[in-house]
């Protein structure tokens, strides 16, 4: 290649934005390679065989996967992970939302309430989760003791023992948990909207309610399909919240599939099975990534209009 050639290529790709940015997303791009594409082909390989801790496996097909539809455990966790992703994600941004319309107005302490806003984000996980576990002890919880000695109940309520009570319990902490990410990143998407939007919707006698549908809500969609996305995905695949609160129990109630997936491969020694649990997994990823990125092609719904 001669020198005129080269820099005659280098010229085109430095006024080509998308042939730039496709230069730069290069390292990331063989980094995912290497971390996220060889673990999920071996996760696929795995799972149609019979692989077990110690001993090599041989490929038996859609056997494994044909044994899960019969599993009622597996279904139970496919049925605890539905309702921990839902339930979560939908109070997660009802409540974030909440937080980041407040902490976008002129209020005093602002900045002091957005610090103290991350600091569940901020701890580590497994730190909440033992947290949470004190808390919902069923002889020490500070929950039961206040509402005791407040007379609102006669005796300590069994939060980690009774299969409903998990549920909610766990859900609740994952609540708490990932309250800060929607908050900061929604109140982030906040601050890039001008202010003259709504002095002039106010001039045209704007009520609030209509202030948020009609200027706040159609800016901050784009933000909200991006944030909700990762917020789904962080729930669906829960792993340590659960495994430091309850290890699944009791009796599989709070099991999801990430932790079943994990139980069935490292202690019950079934990696061909467990591998093949986490690979049921992907088809709700993948779900909640497509209804992401098509949302955000739509201009029209981003800008709050109906296609």
């Amino acid at each position: 290649m001669s020198t005129a050639t080269g820099l005659s290529l280098i010229g085109r790709i430095n006024n080509s934005a998308n042939a730039l940015g496709f230069l730069f997303m290069l390292p990331a791009a063989a980094i995912l390679l290497v971390f996220l594409t060889y673990p999920l082909g071996l996760g696929m390989w795995l799972g149609l065989t019979d692989t077990k801790i110690g001993r090599p496996g041989e490929f038996v097909g859609l056997e494994n996967y044909r044994s899960l539809f019969g599993d009622s455990v597996f279904w139970l966790s496919v049925f605890n992970t539905m309702l921990y992703t839902g339930v979560a994600s939908v109070v997660k941004f009802g409540l974030g939302l909440w937080l980041a319309l407040l902490l976008n107005q002129n209020i005093r302490f602002k900045s002091l309430m957005r610090a103290i806003l991350l600091l569940p984000w901020i701890v580590p996980t497994t730190l909440s989760a033992i947290a949470f576990w004190w808390i919902y002890d069923s002889q020490f919880s500070i929950i039961s003791w206040a509402l005791v000695k407040l007379g609102l109940i006669n005796e300590y309520i069994n939060f980690l023992g009774d299969s409903w009570n998990a549920r909610w319990s766990v859900i609740a902490a994952n609540i708490w948990r990932g309250i800060p990410f929607v908050a900061i990143s929604l109140l982030a998407g906040l601050q890039t909207i001008s202010p003259s939007l709504y002095e002039a919707a106010t001039i045209d006698g704007a009520s609030r309610w209509q202030l948020f549908r009609h200027v706040t809500y159609p800016l901050l969609t784009p933000i909200i399909a991006i944030v909700m996305t990762f917020s789904v995905l962080f729930t669906f695949t829960d792993f340590q919240l659960i495994y430091v609160i309850t290890r699944g129990g009791p009796v599989n109630a709070t099991h999801l599939m990430a932790t079943l997936s994990f139980q069935r491969a490292i202690p019950g020694g079934q990696l061909a099975e467990g591998a093949a649990i986490a690979m049921a997994m992907v088809p709700f990823l993948l779900a909640a990534i497509l209804i992401s990125f098509f949302g955000l092609q739509r201009r029209k719904w981003q800008q709050g209009v109906k296609d």
